[in-house]
Order: structure tokens, then sequence, then C-alpha cells
């Protein structure tokens, strides 16, 4: 097809526009929360304010409205004795219903993004065919290219709705069998799958993830292999890792209603205690420990770390799987790489600072949290209380990220839950 090329574009302009509407609500929900804050805007008033402002903007463009499909049908120019849109209202109604959709989600007006993705990618892809028949095709075209046969701008308008619903909403495969449904034409499967493609690719946030490469040395790359063995099961079962957190972070983007119970307000945490959320399983090793022998004990447990403590159980640091990477690199760059079996828990801390900081478990989970944020790590050793602070407490447990997240989602949805049940015995 002589025109794939010109497909694969329209799929990259519909990534930008996918990645334009989900920072623009980002920023939009992010705006609005801070004037809810600062002026104090009633919860209940923030949804007529949206209103009024989006109302004030359908009197200029009153296609951004949702009217079923007859607006999107209007842009596709579909249906008998309507004239079509020139490509610069297309255009323009592409920024406007972008800030509609972004405005209606920020103050809390029903809504998602499935059909104002549809529209936009319609009004891309037919403001899109229109500039492309204008430049190739016709006898004023800019450009004359015998082999180039461009299709009318409906067929953009179709494969622009799909590769926008699946840049915005990360459904590939959903966006090209519905748009092959409505259309039965085989013809289009091609430039539907390129466009589709490389929209998805440019609108996905794995994209952006930075990943080092090089070739590692020996010690190196067995500590590398344990590594990625040992984050295959935490990133299935521990919450606080950063592919769950970007991954739970991007669902709330999508559709906000499916984090009701992730509450984030630090008032949900102010009357739980450490002792309440931490977990007692862990590993305990010595300062004479061998590293393999802590390593292994690593991948057994499944645990991302492990605590070093003294004949009397009182912590003395801790070390994560990228603190035992850490000195691997650095024994190599150093050119003093110890024999594997000859190789120390105590050497490992003498090269990286394996410092800690503990809390007790009457503490505040609050308070436990900020110093987790403050001193940059994901979990701290609790300590018992009561005891001379020469040895700094015996070591009974730690507490994590996942430990407070679990925490945050069940106490929201207990309050939740509650609040439900009062309004039903009101009612009754």
């Amino acid at each position: 097809m002589s025109e794939l090329p010109l497909y694969l574009l329209l799929g990259v302009f519909c990534g930008v526009v996918s990645i334009t509407l989900s920072r623009c609500t980002a920023l939009t929900m992010d705006m609005v929360e801070h004037l809810q804050k600062t002026t104090g805007l009633p919860m209940a008033v923030s949804p007529a304010l949206g209103g009024l402002i989006v109302g004030l903007l359908a009197l200029a463009y009153p296609e951004v409205l949702y009217w079923g499909f007859e607006n999107v049908d209007i842009l596709l120019e579909s249906r008998p004795f309507t004239s079509g849109l020139s490509a610069a209202v297309l255009v323009q109604l592409i920024g406007v219903k972008i800030l509609a959709t972004s405005l209606c989600r920020a103050f809390g007006l029903v809504g998602g993004y499935y059909a104002p993705s549809l529209f936009i990618g319609a009004a891309t892809g037919m403001a899109y065919g229109k500039f492309m028949r204008f430049t190739f095709t016709g006898s004023e075209a800019l450009f004359h290219v015998p082999f180039l046969d461009v299709a009318s701008p409906q067929a953009y308008g179709l494969v622009g709705m799909a590769a926008t619903l699946a840049g915005v909403c990360k459904v590939p495969l959903t966006s090209v069998l519905l748009l092959f449904e409505l259309t039965q034409d085989y013809r289009i499967v091609l430039p539907l799958l390129g466009a589709v493609g490389l929209s998805s690719w440019i609108a996905s946030s794995q994209r952006f993830s930075t990943s080092s490469k090089g070739k590692p040395g020996s010690l190196e790359e067995k500590t590398s292999t344990i590594e990625e063995a040992q984050n295959v099961p935490t990133q299935t079962q521990q919450l606080t890792s950063v592919d769950s957190v970007d991954a739970t972070a991007e669902l709330c983007k999508l559709e906000s209603s499916l984090c009701v119970y992730d509450a984030r307000d630090d008032n949900v945490l102010e009357n739980l205690t450490v002792a309440e959320t931490m977990k007692t399983r862990y590993i305990s090793v010595s300062l004479k420990t061998p590293v393999v022998e802590a390593l292994n004990l690593m991948l057994v447990e499944k645990q991302p770390f492990v605590m070093i403590t003294e004949s009397n159980k009182s912590p003395l640091g801790l070390l994560t799987v990228k603190d035992f990477q850490d000195f691997c690199k650095n024994a190599k760059s150093t050119r003093m790489q110890p024999e594997v079996d000859e190789c120390l828990v105590s050497h490992v801390c003498g090269t990286v600072r394996c410092k800690i900081w503990s809390v007790t478990p009457q503490m505040p989970l609050t308070a436990a949290e900020k110093i987790m944020d403050s001193h940059g790590v994901d979990q701290v050793p609790v300590v018992s209380e009561h005891v001379n602070h020469q040895d700094g407490g015996i070591l009974i447990g730690f507490v994590d990220r996942e430990c407070i997240t679990i925490a945050r989602r069940a106490l929201a949805a207990k309050e939740f839950f509650s609040f439900t049940s009062e309004i039903r015995r009101e009612e009754r």
C-alpha cells in the first residue's frame, strides 16, 4: 500500500495527542485540587463550577458536548446533507475537547476517556486526512506523487479514532478489533495495525524507563542474575515495587473511580501505630556471614533485604540487593575483588553505608513513613522499647512501604463501608 507511511505518521500524531490529553488531565486535576485547598471550595460546588466553564466553552464549540455519537458522525461527515468542517476548525475542536475533558474529570463531573478519545481521534484523523488530500491530490496539490493514492479523510478519521483510543486507554488490540468490526474491510487492517501500534508505543509510559546497558563482569553478572530472580517474586508480592506503583498510578489516572479505596490523606493513618502494621518475619545475619549465604537466604525467603544484627539481636544495619550490586561494581572498578567464599557481610558494610534508622512499636505509622521519606529508604526495622540506650533495642520486626499501603487502603475501605452502612440505617 503506497500510503502506508501516511497512516504511520497519523499514528505518531495520535500518540502525541494521547499524551497531551493525559498530561493535561493530570495538570488540571492538580490545579483544581490546589484551588480547593487554598480557597476552601466545597466539593459539592466543584461539579457546578466545572459545568459552568464547560458550558461557556460549548457556546463557542457546541460539538464538544456529548450527544451520543452524533457529534462523531458530524466529524466523519457520514450523515447526508451535513456540511463538513474545515481542517482548521477540526484542530481547534481537538484542543477544546481536550480542555473540556480535563475540566470535567478535575471538577468531578461524570465521564471517562472512551467517548472523548473517539471524538478527539476522529477530529485528528479527519484534519490530517484533509491536509493530506490538499497536499498530494487535486489540481492545486503542493506535491504531485504519481504512485501515491490518498484515501478519503473518513478513512483517516476511522484509523485516528482507533489509534487515539489505543494511546489513551492502553487498549491496542481492542481498538483494532473494534474498528475492524465497524468497517468489515480487510484493506484497513495493515494501516490500522501500524497506526495503533505506533500510537500505543509513543503513549506508553514504559518507553521512557531508563535501562543501563553494558557488559558486566563475572561477579557482577552473577549478582545481577540473583537480583533479577529476586525481583520476579517481589514484583508480584510487594506493592512497593516501582512497577506496581507506576501501574497503580497510571490506572488511577485512567479511571479515578478504580482508586476509590486508595486514601492518600495522612489523617487516615493518624490512629495507627507501627505495632499494628509491622511484619515480624525477616532475615537477620551477622557481620561474619558470607555474602553468598546472605544472598541465598534472600532468594529463598523472597526478601529484598537482610538485617544485620549483633549477638543480642540489636540491629546494626540493613543491606538491600542494590547494596550488594553496588559492592560488586565498586570491587570491579578498584580491582580489589576478594574471593567469593571469603567475602563477608562486613566487607559490604565497609564499602557501602549500611546505616539504619529504627522505629518503635508504639510510634505512629505516619512518623515511620516520614522517617522513610526523609532518608530515602523503603523499610525500617522495629526495635523494642524500654531498653538500654547502648544496644539500641532488640529487633522484633520491620515496617515497609507495603505495610503503609495496605493499612491506608484497608482503613479507607473500612471507612467507606462504615459510611455506607450508616446511610442505609438512616434510610430505613
